[in-house]
């Protein structure tokens, strides 16, 4: 098992119970220029935020939201549930964003660890950083002790910072070593605090994982289970 799914402990979901996915949005390179958007183009972003307000109420959507760049680097996620991949694949598709040639969209199977739609009074800035494991941790056998430590210190870290309202959510994609990555969405007060927080994660300082910054914005959020 990789380090990304250790330190989320990710289980194998129930028979008939709903699965969790995430898909990556992406603007097409003709729309990173505002004034190149069309009527229709409009119309399909509405439309798509209507569909993700009705699968907010009903549920099925967990969290969705973009980063806060540049059109050509920033990107969005929409994190669901679904009976299966092909259930999955048929709720991305029939995105109007998706469908329509707004963006494009990238899924992979995924698994929600920790939730909190709890707001962190005073810290309105919200961040995700993505973990990404270092190649030579894409072979199980290759971890050591101080490596499952580091990961367990993470996991420690992490339920610490949901209790106290900064995490908002955290999960990984269910894909081998190589491919898998993993979310960490939270608040902090600026740039810089989101910086520390993540430069002091266990799974970055012990050099287990990548990490990358990026401001956030979540435009929706199911209440937490």
């Amino acid at each position: 098992m990789c380090a990304v799914s250790h330190s989320f402990h990710a289980q194998t979901p129930e028979p008939g119970k709903q699965k969790d996915f995430i898909y990556l949005q992406r603007l097409v390179p003709r729309l990173y220029d505002g004034e190149k958007w069309t009527n229709e183009d409009k119309v399909a972003s509405d439309q798509h935020f209507v569909r993700f307000m009705e699968a907010t109420k009903s549920g099925q959507l967990i969290l969705a939201g973009r980063t806060k760049e540049p059109s050509d680097k920033t990107f969005g996620i929409a994190i669901f549930e679904a009976a299966d991949e092909a259930a999955a694949r048929a709720f991305m598709k029939g995105d109007p964003i998706v469908s329509a040639g707004v963006m494009t969209a990238e899924l992979h199977p995924f698994a929600v660890a920790l939730e909190n739609a709890n707001p962190l009074p005073g810290t309105p800035k919200e961040f995700i950083y993505m973990l990404r494991l270092v190649p030579r941790l894409y072979d199980d056998k290759k971890w050591t002790k101080e490596d499952n430590a580091a990961l367990d210190q993470h996991l420690a870290r992490f339920q610490e910072a949901k209790k106290s309202g900064q995490l908002i959510l955290a999960g990984r994609t269910k894909e081998p070593g190589d491919k898998t990555f993993g979310i960490a969405i939270f608040r902090a007060s600026d740039e810089a605090a989101a910086q520390k927080f993540m430069e002091s994660d266990p799974a970055v300082v012990a050099k287990l994982m990548t990490a990358e910054l990026h401001p956030f914005s979540i435009h929706l959020q199911r209440k937490a289970k």
